[in-house]
């Protein structure tokens, strides 16, 4: 016996079950024979002697624990229940640390069977008799973190096993991956470093470290991962061809990638394989290429029969082949390809959705129910919901397609390009506001998006809230924007400062825009425009020419010259005016404002039947323009046909209701003396434009003419609010404080009417029989002397300062003066 059991333990197998046979011979009643002989038949894969054996063992010793765990371990895997019977007697006779591998073992098959409580019941019995069985605490771990989803108990058991092991590598992987599932991934990528450090040339420790830092958005760090792993020469590695050829793929290598797949085909030319080098051709833009390794995979799947059979795998490759046509713009082979893959694979939710996409850029309204045929199949697909979306916007259901937003917004929260399109959806709907917060909800997902900050600018404008437009147009000038884009933003900018009176900057943006596109003749004529408004007419009718220069036919570009040229005030500006006005009458003998523009420039050079003919000629072709109608009023006017004059006005005021023309009728009725009318239709003018600074004049004279000095004093002081500039308010004001003996006031008003026009005489005048109410006759007389220096030939004027003089104590000089005014006045009267 002691022979046989020192070659037992020597490992000589043979030799040592011969020993026990003899044993057995001699004594078939010796259980611990039998024990040994079985264990040596276990060792050299005799189970079923092995197992007779050991149960001979058990007959003979019912106490031999030994022969019921090493039974327990050869039925573990043909016959679980009877092992776990056997594991379980074992313990019963020996629950010591001697026969801790009892609960280990059946732990293990409770793991096998998922009595996951009781597998964790054994493992802990374990580590109860040994603290330092690392098994133990790993498959802990393992049960709670895979089946409990206990993973914070989890990461504790496999902190035990570390600290007992630091070098466990197992336990490193097996804490990463705990990390990762309670999304502590800075924790999970330093264990899979541990790990990667301890066993460097593990591939699948490099791809775990790679996908873990492209969930952390480590992007170049995981690249950099995926490269170290394509230049590995591991074995295990470098003997699977389809993940080598993945790799490759990731690192751009498609080439190396191709490469590979083709040779490992040649070998074994399984479907799977060409499938592969097909995705990988497509990554490389070889969709050519693609079609034919698709092509290969399916005729190798063809049955003797020449059929495909109905499968998801059939189905795929004709729905890649599909992709690869519609890359290929060949939308009819795409559109047959997607039917094939629907009618192997019926429940193929992508397939519908790029059919749909195929007959929506086909014009085909059938896209429509592949969008929702993909949706029925698959509630979460983002991008039907969005293409559901593009189809119902392109076909202006605007509630429709913002709905389809919603759902997509409700699967991918964070998708900018949903709330993007929607708000561009709302834009549409004319919700400006709704759409303002989907646009900058799509600025906080990426703040560099241009045409959501393009957008949002537009729709800024839309709502007149000027400022955040202007800094959305100028956050868009610091980006880098394509050619077109940055020529947009400079317009929309423009014609923003266009709106706020602001033709300088405006000005400026036109300019700047000439430098994307010089060949616009629209911008050149803006900058005109812009020139114009700022009275810098010669500047205007160079831009103008620039206009014409582009476009010689362009009728608005004469009417802007033409109206620049008037504002010089000169005959030969108006006569160049006149050119520009019938030139473009001539090229469009419809154009109104042409025609209105040359009834003015007539009036101007006084010739007014052929003003008031062309005015005519305007209300002749749109009866329902109302500047015609004004343009005719204020020629009969000067005619002195006020009554026809009074008629037009009223015409163009049924058209519409403004506060220049029920100023105008004001003006009409106050020289046909209806001072009540005109003051009701100042008054009508002011409660429509709060703002217009002519209506608050003239009802102010009409006040000051009535001698109701204190609401006269009140409008003028309004025309000076919005028209600080106005210096026939500011002198009719300080007349208005001399009579309401506001001296001071009065003396202030006078300098201001002074400051602002230096060589006016009326002002001098003015403040001349200021001071000789006041008695101020010194001042009174400087002043009307400064009138006369500026309108030396007013007999009034001289009679005036006769009249100081006198005071003064001057006759002499006063009757100089006197003489002079009977001159003047003699002479006035022979004419």
């Amino acid at each position: 016996m002691k022979h046989g059991i020192h070659f037992f333990h020597r490992s000589v197998l043979p030799t040592a079950i011969q020993d026990f046979t003899a044993v057995i011979k001699e004594d078939p009643s010796n259980a611990q024979a039998r024990l040994y002989r079985g264990r040596a038949y276990a060792k050299q894969q005799q189970y079923r002697n092995a197992i007779q054996d050991l149960a001979a063992a058990v007959h003979l010793d019912p106490s031999c624990w030994l022969a019921f765990y090493y039974r327990g371990c050869i039925l573990r895997q043909i016959d679980p229940k009877k092992a776990v019977q056997d594991f379980s007697v074992s313990v019963l006779i020996n629950d010591t640390q001697e026969n801790f591998c009892s609960f280990l073992h059946r732990g293990i098959v409770y793991s096998e069977q998922c009595q996951w409580s009781l597998a964790i019941c054994d493992f802990e019995s374990v580590l109860a008799l040994d603290r330092s069985v690392i098994f133990a605490y790993l498959n802990i771990g393992l049960i709670l973190l895979l089946h409990l989803d206990q993973c914070y108990e989890a990461i504790r058991q496999f902190t035990n096993a570390i600290e007992i092991d630091p070098l466990n590598v197992r336990a490193y992987v097996c804490r990463a991956q705990a990390y990762h599932k309670i999304h502590n991934l800075p924790n999970a990528v330093k264990d899979i470093n541990r790990a990667i450090h301890l066993y460097p040339n593990k591939s699948q420790l490099c791809i775990l470290r790679g996908q873990y830092l492209m969930e952390l958005k480590k992007d170049e760090l995981a690249s950099l991962c995926i490269h170290q792993l394509a230049e590995m020469d591991e074995e295990s590695f470098m003997s699977q061809p389809v993940q080598q050829a993945l790799i490759q793929s990731f690192c751009q290598n498609h080439n190396k990638a191709i490469e590979c797949l083709h040779e490992a085909a040649a070998t074994q030319p399984e479907p799977s394989m060409f499938v592969i080098l097909g995705k990988i051709q497509m990554k490389a833009k070889k969709t050519k290429d693609a079609v034919r390794s698709f092509k290969k995979a399916m005729k190798l799947l063809m049955t003797s029969a020449k059929i495909l059979r109905n499968t998801f795998e059939t189905a795929e490759m004709y729905y890649l082949t599909g992709l690869c046509y519609m890359e290929q713009k060949s939308l009819l082979r795409a559109h047959d390809a997607f039917s094939m893959a629907i009618r192997l694979h019926s429940s193929y939710p992508d397939a519908f959705y790029q059919r749909g996409l195929c007959r929506m850029q086909l014009r085909q309204a059938t896209c429509i129910r592949d969008f929702n045929q993909a949706l029925a199949l698959c509630p979460s697909h983002f991008q039907a919901y969005m293409s559901r979306a593009a189809y119902y916007g392109s076909k202006g259901r605007y509630s429709k397609a913002i709905l389809n937003c919603n759902e997509a917004i409700k699967i991918l929260p964070s998708s900018a390009r949903a709330y993007f399109y929607r708000g561009t959806l709302k834009y549409q709907n004319k919700t400006f506001k709704a759409a303002i917060e989907d646009l900058s909800k799509t600025i906080d997902l990426n703040k560099t998006c241009i045409l959501a900050y393009y957008s949002r600018a537009v729709c800024y404008h839309q709502i007149k809230d000027f400022k955040k437009a202007l800094k959305d147009y100028g956050i868009l000038l610091l980006l880098e924007l394509s050619k077109e884009i940055a020529f947009k933003v400079l317009i929309n900018r423009g014609l923003l400062y266009v709106e706020l009176g602001d033709y300088t900057n405006a000005c400026e943006d036109f300019k700047e825009a000439t430098l994307l596109s010089p060949y616009d003749s629209q911008v050149f004529q803006a900058i005109g425009i812009c020139y114009h408004r700022l009275n810098e007419f010669e500047e205007a009718v160079r831009s103008f020419d620039q206009a014409l220069k582009l476009d010689p036919v362009s009728v608005d570009a004469y009417v802007g010259r033409g109206n620049s040229y008037m504002e010089n005030g000169h005959e030969a500006g108006c006569k160049q005016a006149q050119k520009d006005f019938l030139r473009a009458i001539h090229l469009n003998p419809k154009c109104i404002k042409a025609r209105i523009c040359l009834g003015y420039n007539f009036k101007a050079l006084g010739k007014l039947q052929r003003a008031w003919s062309q005015f005519t000629v305007a209300i002749c072709i749109d009866s329902k323009c109302h500047a015609a109608y004004d343009g005719r009023a204020s020629v009969c006017l000067q005619m002195g046909e006020t009554f026809a004059a009074f008629q037009d006005i009223n015409a163009a005021l049924k058209l519409t209701t403004t506060a220049p023309l029920l100023t105008n009728r004001g003006v009409i009725s106050q020289l046909m003396g209806y001072l009540p009318c005109a003051m009701k239709d100042y008054q009508q003018a002011i409660s429509v434009d709060p703002n217009y600074a002519l209506a608050y004049f003239n009802a102010a004279n009409i006040y000051f003419h009535n001698r109701q000095f204190s609401q006269a004093y009140c409008y003028y002081s309004k025309v000076l609010q919005i028209d600080p500039r106005n210096e026939s308010a500011v002198m009719n004001r300080a007349i208005t404080n001399a009579l309401l003996n506001n001296i001071e006031e009065a003396k202030e008003d006078f300098e201001k009417a002074i400051c602002l026009c230096p060589f006016s005489a009326a002002v001098y005048f003015n403040r001349a029989n200021f001071y000789y109410g006041l008695k101020q006759y010194e001042l009174a007389e400087k002043d009307i002397s400064t009138a006369l220096s500026i309108q030396p030939n007013d007999a009034l004027m001289y009679k005036f300062r006769a009249d100081i003089l006198g005071k003064l104590g001057f006759y002499k000089e006063a009757v100089e003066d006197y003489k002079q005014a009977i001159s003047i006045q003699e002479q006035i009267d022979s004419m």
